[in-house]
């Protein structure tokens, strides 16, 4: 199989944000966008923990998450953020922000990058269609086997654990 073209992840270099626990909708804003411009496209619960962690919370509470739901709700509206809902495998409910993804308005719905300081489960599921795309483009015969190995060697992994396999049959099934 041929090498996938792939653009190198970059993490955003961490500043001290509001507490999102006070924080208006400005200051949710500047730091939310902060994050998206180096990390984007991303899920909403990956952008939440690097806000939360430059403001220095260990975790994200449920009543701060729904904090950050509602202010990236409202800067989708007023045009800051743009929010793609996908099904993801992970998510508790339909409604669950683990399937939100979250870029700049000016970015692209989708980059294929390495793994970077990702978790495998951090993943845009459109990210990994497209990284099975590239490999199927190369192969139409490809089997799950040689998508799982494929995809596995794309992102440095060395283990088909459940949740690679979860989320990579979840692909298979909607996209292809």
């Amino acid at each position: 199989m041929t090498e996938i073209v792939h653009t190198p992840y970059t993490p955003w270099p961490e500043r001290k944000c509001a507490d999102p626990r006070v924080a208006n909708q400005a200051q949710y804003v500047d730091g939310l966008t902060e994050i998206l411009s180096y990390q984007a496209p991303m899920q909403a619960v990956e952008l939440f923990q690097a806000y939360g962690k430059a403001a220095g919370l260990l975790k994200i509470a449920a009543s701060v998450r729904r904090r950050f739901e509602y202010a990236l709700n409202k800067a989708e509206k007023s045009g800051d953020v743009v929010i793609v809902r996908e099904k993801d495998p992970e998510a508790k409910s339909d409604d669950d922000s683990v399937q939100w993804i979250v870029r700049l308005p000016h970015q692209p719905p989708v980059i294929v990058r390495d793994l970077g300081t990702r978790g495998f489960a951090e993943i845009p599921m459109s990210e990994l269609a497209a990284v099975v795309l590239d490999i199927r483009s190369w192969d139409e015969l490809a089997g799950r086997e040689d998508i799982y190995r494929a995809v596995l060697e794309h992102y440095g992994l060395q283990k088909l654990t459940a949740l690679v396999k979860r989320r990579l049959n979840a692909v298979l099934e909607q996209y292809f």
